[in-house]
């Protein structure tokens, strides 16, 4: 399983509904909630993404922010798309570095694109199926943990001669 995801950030969003109508609200938001979303994940599986997103009318060159160990995000430069973004570093990528990624996206050329450069590919869609998986398994394990830690007292689970000791103690002589 690949340790390295590339996200088209917005074809993602567009995946699911959710995301899509609050997208029709506020963008910003959206995108933030995609963000630890994806971040959440990759803190589980231990996995590190760089999510890409179109300039969207911003002007100037291209920007990179590391939000986490986890997470990095991209905003492509002025009048660049994010599949440019993508296709550019897909064929940066060599070797060993192209295998262990895996380009996140429903765009079906830039899927081609990340496979003739050798990434491992996965529709949104199938995505998000595997984050809400992600999620409910970590949810159960936690959920079967807090169910069978079972309260112990504290004399039991005390040595027998520190029992004997605060016994002698709390006796009147």
């Amino acid at each position: 399983m690949p340790d390295r995801l590339i996200v088209d950030g917005y074809n993602l969003m567009h995946a699911d509904e959710e995301l899509k109508s609050l997208m029709r609200e506020d963008l910003e938001v959206a995108r933030d909630r995609l963000l630890a979303l994806i971040e959440d994940y990759c803190a589980r599986e231990e996995r590190r993404a760089l999510v890409v997103f179109d300039a969207g009318g911003r002007p100037g060159p291209a920007t990179t922010e590391n939000r986490s160990v986890f997470l990095k995000v991209a905003f492509t430069a002025a009048g660049q798309t994010a599949d440019a973004y993508i296709e550019k570093l897909a064929y940066r990528l060599h070797g060993e570095e192209s295998r262990s990624t895996m380009l996140v996206t429903g765009d079906y050329d830039q899927q081609k694109v990340a496979s003739g450069a050798g990434l491992l590919r996965v529709s949104s869609r199938e995505f998000l199926i595997d984050m809400r998986g992600s999620r409910k398994l970590a949810e159960e394990t936690a959920s079967r943990g807090r169910k069978s830690r079972k309260r112990v007292p504290l004399g039991e689970r005390l040595p027998e001669d520190v029992r004997s000791a605060l016994d002698r103690f709390r006796k009147p002589r």
